[in-house]
């Protein structure tokens, strides 16, 4: 237990260096047929979603509004954290909710940032082989609810997820010391990837991402297992893009932006990774962030159509903007690839 809390401390404060002074980054500059776009929310603050096809942001909200996401695919059942809070969480093996009142579990875990959902810490929490007689675990787990930007927890919840029918979640959930108790109910919407649920206020669905087909990338902020400088695995928590289901995404590290073309495709690895896009198209030095300017990424939507796309600034270049020059506001250009009609 000493060590989880041991190496959330180092998370912490290896990336408290972040708070830099604000820094312009002058744009990369862009062909006349290239779309530029200036995401207006702080990767800080929100998580902006947003629909290549239309090159509009669909929706935003703040990071902290939900905790937990509930699969909503018909036959989905898993159950993933909100990442962008720091969340990670644990099964006390334990089915007497009364008698849990540690806020810890033998294995606290945070979700993998590849989305992969049999790597989250949920995990199964019943067995679904017969998907027409699941079996109910119904053993207690903690949830430790993540922290703000200035490192203030936002405290433990425990909680049971009792059973799936009918297409709906019911859970039994407390503070750590049985106070605030209450059963819930989570409905699927199979309009959305996963319906996302929050415990404040005795529990509320407020919080929704939009219709799954009408977004592609998400600009948010979110925790990864990454190596310190002396190689170890640590939680971080890291400010990038996740993919969409039904996209893929390969890098380019090589090629011009300007040269990389329909033609490029089949030399390309694509994945399907939720984080494929990721942080890493920044880099911070100097207390200030620079841009890696010969990434570029190809993107594969839903519907077939490729993209290219490359990162032109971390600070908000949106002149009379309040927030103008402020880290945390990222910039791009991208384009339909040329064999496709704009």
């Amino acid at each position: 237990m000493i060590r989880i809390f041991i190496i959330i401390f180092s998370a912490f404060a290896l990336t408290s260096c972040f708070d830099e002074n604000s820094f312009v980054i002058k744009p990369i500059p862009t062909p006349a047929t290239n779309i530029e776009v200036k995401i207006p929310f702080s990767m800080y603050e929100y998580q902006t979603f947003y629909n290549l096809m239309d090159s509009v942001v669909v929706s935003h909200n703040n990071y902290a509004d939900w905790d937990l996401g509930f699969e909503a695919s018909s036959s989905g059942y898993h159950i993933i954290l909100n990442a962008s809070k720091f969340m990670y969480a644990g099964n006390t093996g334990i089915t007497d909710f009364n008698s849990v009142i540690s806020n810890t579990a033998a294995t606290m875990i945070f979700d993998n940032s590849n989305g992969n959902l049999d790597s989250t810490a949920i995990g199964n929490w019943a067995d679904f082989t017969n998907p027409s007689n699941p079996v109910f675990f119904n053993k207690v787990y903690i949830i430790n609810r993540g922290v703000n930007e200035d490192g203030i927890s936002f405290g433990y919840k425990k909680i049971i997820f009792e059973k799936l029918e009918n297409n709906t979640y019911y859970i039994h959930f407390a503070n750590i010391d049985n106070t605030d108790e209450h059963y819930f109910q989570i409905p699927k919407n199979t309009s959305v990837n996963f319906v996302q649920f929050s415990f404040d206020n005795g529990g509320n669905l407020n919080t929704q991402q939009p219709d799954k087909d009408l977004w592609d990338l998400c600009f948010t902020k979110y925790s990864s297992i990454l190596l310190d400088d002396n190689k170890v695995p640590t939680p971080y928590i890291v400010r990038g893009v996740l993919i969409n289901n039904g996209l893929s995404v390969a890098k380019d590290t090589i090629t011009s932006f300007a040269s990389i073309n329909f033609n490029n495709i089949n030399s390309y690895t694509f994945s399907t990774k939720k984080d494929a896009i990721g942080y890493d198209w920044k880099i911070y030095k100097n207390d200030i962030y620079s841009i890696v300017d010969h990434y570029s990424y190809i993107i594969k939507d839903r519907n077939n159509v490729y993209y290219k796309l490359r990162f032109t600034g971390f600070y908000n270049s949106i002149k009379g903007d309040p927030h103008y020059g402020i880290k945390g506001y990222p910039s791009f250009e991208f384009i339909k690839l040329n064999n496709q009609p704009i």
